[in-house]
C-alpha cells in the first residue's frame, strides 16, 4: 500500500488498529481509544455535524464491543444514504432465510424501506447508515461482534516456533486425557475453551526465557521469541491443538471389537488400532475440503458454539478499554480467572464431597420405593420429567445444550422436543410396545430376555450369527427410551435432508456452483463476497482443493490395505459407498452444525443400508458406522468449524492446515498408547457399577447395541420381524417435512385473509378465543424448525430430560434475557463466563481424578449415596419377568 500516512503496528493493543484495506483499497487510520467525535478524520462531503453524534455511548457499545467505536463511527459518518440503501435491501434479501439474523435488526431494516424519512423518525438516517454498516463493515449478528474484529493486521506473528511447540504439545496432552475421559458419562473433555488458559501462561514463561535466535528462510525471519505473544499466535495454537479432541473417533469401534464384554477379537492390536485412526483421521481431513464452501465461507454458516473460544482468548491476549457496562468494570481476563477459580472448587462438592448436588432427584427421594415417581422424575432410571432442578453440576447442566453459546430457538426447540419425546417413550413403554416394560425405561444398553446384559459371544461363532445358538438364547431387546431414539433418528435424515435443502437452496446450490467453478476455473473462495471478513481473508492464499483431493486418495488407498490385512469379512466397495453417501448427505448436515450449533452424524443412516447390504456381518457394521459417520460427516465438521474460527481471526488457511496435518500423524501415536492403557488399567471399563463412572454409556454401549440390532441381525430381521415400526419412521419424517415447507411457504401469503375474514364473520369474543388458542399456534408453526423439534425428540437413552432441563434455564437467562436487556454485558462477559466455568470443571476434574477417582478413594455418607438409593438407582421395569419361563417374549426357537 502506498499512502501519505504513517503506518503504526501495534501487536498486542488492539484499540491502536493498524491500517488495513478493504475491498475498496481505504486505509483505515489509528483512532485514538477515546470516542471524540472531533478526532475522526473528515471526508470531503461529510455533514457539518457528523450522524454519529447520534449514537449514544450504550448503543456505541452494542454496535463496537472490542473498542473499535472510532472506525465504526468513521463508517457511519460517510456512508451516503443511497449506498445505505442498496446494502440494506441485497440484505434483507439475502438473509430472508437466515434463522439466526437478529429479528429486531430485520423489523427494523423493513421499516427503513417501507416508511421513508418521513414516517420512520427522526433517526432514519442514523438508523439506516448503521445497520448499514454493519451488514458491510461488521457483522450483522451480536455474537460475532462479540468477538470478531472487521479489520485485520497482516504483519502480526501467527505460525511461530512457538506456538507450534506449545500447540503440539498440548495436543498430546489433550489427546491422553480425551481419550481417557471419553468412556465415562458423562464425559469430561479438555475442550479448546480450557486449553487456552493454559497455553497462555506457557505462552507467558516462553516470551520470558527464550531468546530472539532465529533463521531467515525465503525472505522471512523465523525467530524462537518474535516478541510479545499475540492473540493471533493464541488462535493458532489453539486451533492447532483441537486435533486432539477429534481422535476418539476411531475409538468407539476398538472398544467394542477389543473388549470381553462386548466381542473380545483378538486380532485387535497396535497395528490395527494406529492404522485405523490414522485413515479415519485423514480421510475425515480430505473431505473437509469438499465442504468448506458449504459451511466456512457463507456468512450465514455461523458456527455459534465457537464464539466461546474466541472470547475467551481476546480476555486473555488483548487489553481492553476501561468501561462501566451496567455497573460492571471488571476486566474480561480478571472476570475469566475469577469465574475458573470459583468453579474449580466449587466443582469438588458435586464432583466428590457431595454427588447428590449432581443428580438431584430429589423428588424421588420423598418415596424411594415409588417405581412410578423414579420413572417420571428420576434423573438414573427415569425420564427427569416435571423436576425444575435436576442439578447443581455445571458439567451436567450443559451435556446436552451449550447453554452459553448455542441460539435461544435452538435450544428451546429441541427442549421442547425433548418433552414430546419423553410423553413418546412413556406411550411406548406402558403399553410394553416390543416388551420394553421388562426392562429399564430409558437405557442405552441391549438386553436378552431375562432381563440381564446381552451376551454376544453367546450367539457368535467366527463372527458372524449362528442361527442355532441365535435361538437357543435370546434375540437382543430394547429400552423404550432407546426406541425412540433409533425411530427418531430415522425420521430426522427425510426431514433434515428435505427441509435444509429446499429452505437454505439459495445458499447451497451458490455453493455447490462454486465448488465446481473452483475445481474447473480455479474460482476464489471469497469472490463476491458481502461480508468484511471474507473480504479481508480474501488476501490470504487459500488451500487448493486439490491438496485436499489428495489426503483423501491417500487415505483411500490405506483404508483397502487395511481390509485386506485384518480378518474383517469386510468387502472393498463398502469404502466407497459411504463416500458416496457422505457427498450427497453431509453437505446439509454440515450447514445444519454451521447455523444451529447441533453437531450430528449419518450413524443411524448409514446403520441401515449396512445392515440390508452385509447383514450378519457386525465388524463391517463397525467399519462403515466408524468410516461414514464419525470419520466423513463428523471430523469433516470438526475441521471446517476449525476452518470457521480461522477465517473470524484473520489466520491462514494455509497455516491451519499445515498444523492439522503435522498434528494428525502425532496424535494419532498417542490416541492408540493411550487406548491401550485404558483397556489394560481400568477396572471394570464399560460395566454399570465401574465406580469412576467409565461406563461407556455414551459410546461403547450404543454402538454395541447398535452393532446388534443392525450389523449382527440385519436391517431385514429388524424393520420385517423385530421392530417392524421403524421402517415408517422414515416415511413419517418425509410427511412432517412437506407439512412444515408447505405450510411456511404458504401460510404467510394464504392465512392473513383467512383471518381477516374470521375477524368479519365470528362473534368478537369467539374470535377473541381463537386469536389467542388457534392462531398463535399456526403462527408458531410458521417459525419453527422441525429439524430442531426432531432433534429434542431423538436425544434420548442415556441423557433424559434431567440433562436438558438446566441448559433450558441457563438458556432462557443468556440467551434469551440478557441479549435483549442487558446487550453490552451480554457481549463481553456472556462467552467468557461460559469457557470459564467449563475451564474451571475440567482441571478440577482431571486434578480430582488422579488424586482420589484412578485408584477410588470413596466418601461414603448419606449426601453421595441417596441418588442411588431407591428404584430410581436400579435397573428394573414395571414387569417382572415370569418365574415358570424365567424369561419373557417369544418362545425359544421360535425368535423372529
Amino acid at each position: 500500500m502506498s499512502s501519505g500516512k504513517p503506518e503504526i503496528v501495534d501487536h498486542n493493543d488492539t484499540n491502536n488498529h493498524a491500517r488495513v484495506e478493504d475491498d475498496d483499497d481505504e486505509i483505515v487510520p489509528n483512532y485514538p481509544s477515546d470516542h471524540d467525535p472531533e478526532k475522526i478524520p473528515s471526508r470531503a462531503g461529510a455533514s457539518e455535524r457528523p450522524i454519529g453524534d447520534q449514537i449514544p455511548h450504550e448503543m456505541l457499545e452494542e454496535l463496537a464491543p472490542n473498542g473499535e467505536g472510532e472506525y465504526i463511527l468513521d463508517k457511519i459518518n460517510n456512508m451516503t444514504e443511497e449506498e445505505a440503501l442498496a446494502i440494506v435491501q441485497e440484505s434483507l434479501k439475502f438473509h430472508a432465510d437466515d434463522w439466526n439474523f437478529p429479528s429486531e435488526m430485520r423489523n427494523r431494516m423493513r421499516r427503513l424501506l417501507e416508511l421513508g424519512p418521513k414516517q420512520y423518525g427522526e433517526f432514519y438516517e442514523r438508523d439506516l447508515r448503521i445497520d448499514a454498516v454493519m451488514m458491510r463493515y461488521s457483522s450483522p449478528y451480536p455474537g460475532v461482534r462479540a468477538v470478531a474484529d472487521p479489520f485485520d493486521d497482516q504483519n502480526v506473528p501467527i505460525e511461530t516456533i512457538r506456538a507450534y511447540f506449545l500447540g503440539i504439545a498440548w495436543a498430546v496432552i489433550g489427546t491422553f486425557m480425551s481419550t481417557f475421559f471419553n468412556s465415562r458419562f458423562p464425559a469430561i473433555s479438555l475442550n479448546g475453551s480450557v486449553i487456552q488458559i493454559l497455553l497462555f501462561p506457557c505462552a507467558k514463561f516462553l516470551v520470558w526465557a527464550l531468546p530472539d535466535w532465529g533463521i531467515t528462510l525465503f525472505g522471512v525471519r523465523h525467530s524462537l521469541n518474535p516478541g510479545p505473544w499475540t492473540f493471533k499466535e493464541q488462535m493458532f495454537a489453539t486451533i492447532t491443538y483441537n486435533i486432539a479432541i477429534y481422535t476418539t473417533n476411531s475409538y468407539g469401534m476398538i472398544l467394542v471389537q477389543k473388549l470381553d464384554v462386548y466381542y473380545g477379537l483378538d486380532f485387535v492390536n497396535f497395528g490395527y488400532q494406529l492404522m485405523l485412526t490414522l485413515f479415519v483421521q485423514l480421510m475425515g481431513m480430505g473431505f473437509a475440503g469438499y465442504l468448506r464452501r458449504f459451511s466456512v465461507y457463507p456468512v450465514k454458516a455461523l458456527w455459534p458454539t465457537i464464539l466461546p473460544k474466541i472470547a475467551m482468548n481476546r480476555a486473555l491476549t488483548r487489553p481492553e478499554p476501561k468501561e462501566n457496562i451496567y455497573g460492571w468494570t471488571i476486566s474480561r481476563y480478571r472476570f475469566f480467572y475469577l469465574c475458573t477459580l470459583g468453579m474449580f472448587f466449587y466443582y469438588w462438592f458435586p464432583g466428590y464431597l457431595f454427588t447428590a448436588l449432581a443428580t438431584f432427584n430429589w423428588m424421588t427421594w420423598i418415596a424411594p420405593d415409588n417405581i412410578t415417581l423414579a420413572i417420571l422424575t428420576g434423573s438414573n432410571l427415569g425420564l427427569g420429567l416435571f423436576n425444575p432442578i435436576t442439578t447443581f453440576d455445571w458439567n451436567v447442566a450443559t451435556s446436552s445444550y451449550d447453554a452459553l453459546a448455542l441460539p435461544f430457538f435452538s435450544t428451546c426447540t429441541q427442549y421442547f422436543g425433548g418433552i414430546l419425546g419423553g410423553l413418546i417413550i412413556l406411550g411406548i413403554y406402558y403399553s410394553n410396545m416390543n416388551y420394553s416394560a421388562y426392562l429399564p425405561i430409558n437405557s442405552s444398553s441391549a438386553f436378552a430376555n431375562d432381563g440381564k446384559p446381552y451376551v454376544v459371544q453367546n450367539v457368535v461363532v467366527n463372527n458372524k450369527l449362528d442361527e442355532k445358538l441365535y435361538q437357543n438364547y435370546s434375540p437382543p431387546f430394547y429400552s423404550a427410551g432407546y426406541i425412540l431414539t433409533v425411530g427418531a433418528n430415522f425420521a430426522f435424515y427425510p426431514v433434515y435432508f428435505l427441509y435444509i435443502m429446499v429452505n437454505q437452496w439459495a445458499t447451497v446450490g451458490q455453493a455447490y456452483v462454486d465448488f465446481y467453478k473452483g475445481l474447473r476455473h480455479g474460482k476464489g473462495n471469497y469472490e463476491g463476497a458481502m461480508d468484511v471478513h471474507s473480504r479481508l481473508m480474501a488476501k490470504y492464499p487459500e488451500v487448493p482443493d486439490w491438496w485436499f483431493l489428495l489426503i483423501l486418495v491417500a487415505a483411500i488407498v490405506v483404508s483397502v490395505v487395511f481390509l485386506q490385512i485384518y480378518p474383517l469379512d469386510t468387502p472393498v466397495w463398502l469404502v466407497f459407498l459411504m463416500i458416496g453417501i457422505n457427498l450427497v448427505f453431509a453437505v446439509p448436515l454440515s450447514f445444519l452444525s454451521a447455523t444451529t450449533g447441533t453437531n450430528l452424524g449419518l450413524g443411524a443412516l448409514i446403520q441401515v443400508i449396512t445392515g440390508f447390504l452385509v447383514p450378519g456381518n457386525p465388524n463391517a457394521f463397525l467399519f462403515a458406522q466408524t468410516l461414514g459417520s464419525w470419520a466423513l460427516a463428523g471430523y469433516s465438521d470438526n475441521y471446517v468449524q476449525d476452518q470457521k474460527m480461522a477465517h473470524y481471526v484473520k489466520i491462514p488457511p494455509r497455516s491451519v492446515f499445515r498444523s492439522q496435518i503435522g498434528t494428525i500423524i502425532i496424535t494419532c501415536f498417542v490416541a492408540v498408547g493411550t487406548q491401550n492403557f485404558i483397556l489394560e488399567n481400568v477396572k471394570g471399563l464399560c460395566t454399570p457399577t465401574q465406580p469412576s463412572r467409565f461406563t461407556c454409556a455414551n459410546d461403547g454401549a450404543p454402538l454395541y447395541a447398535s452393532s446388534l440390532m443392525w450389523g449382527l441381525l440385519g436391517s431385514r430381521r429388524m424393520f420385517e420381524s423385530l421392530y417392524p415400526l421403524l421402517k415408517w419412521c422414515f416415511l413419517i419424517g418425509v410427511g412432517i417435512a412437506i407439512v412444515f415447507l408447505v405450510g411456511q411457504g404458504c401460510g404467510p401469503k394464504y392465512l392473513p385473509p383467512v383471518r381477516e375474514r374470521l375477524r368479519q364473520t365470528l362473534r368478537p369474543r369467539t374470535f377473541a378465543l381463537l386469536d389467542k388458542t388457534l392462531f398463535r399456534f399456526i403462527a408458531s408453526l410458521l417459525w419453527l424448525n422441525p429439524i430442531l423439534i426432531i432433534q429434542g425428540v431423538q436425544h434420548w437413552a442415556p441423557s433424559n430430560m434431567s440433562y436438558k432441563t438446566p441448559g433450558f434455564i441457563l438458556s432462557i437467562v443468556f440467551m434469551y434475557w440478557l441479549p435483549r436487556h442487558r446487550l453490552a454485558w451480554w457481549e463481553k462477559y456472556n462467552y467468557v463466563l461460559s469457557a470459564a466455568l467449563t475451564a474451571g470443571v475440567a482441571i478440577s476434574a482431571l486434578v480430582m481424578f488422579f488424586a482420589i477417582g484412578y485408584n477410588p478413594v470413596k466418601l461414603d455418607w448419606w449426601g453421595n449415596k441417596v441418588s442411588w438409593a431407591g428404584v430410581d438407582g436400579s435397573n428394573v421395569g414395571i414387569l417382572e419377568i415370569p418365574k415358570d419361563r424365567g424369561y419373557f417374549g417369544p418362545e425359544r426357537g421360535g425368535f423372529p
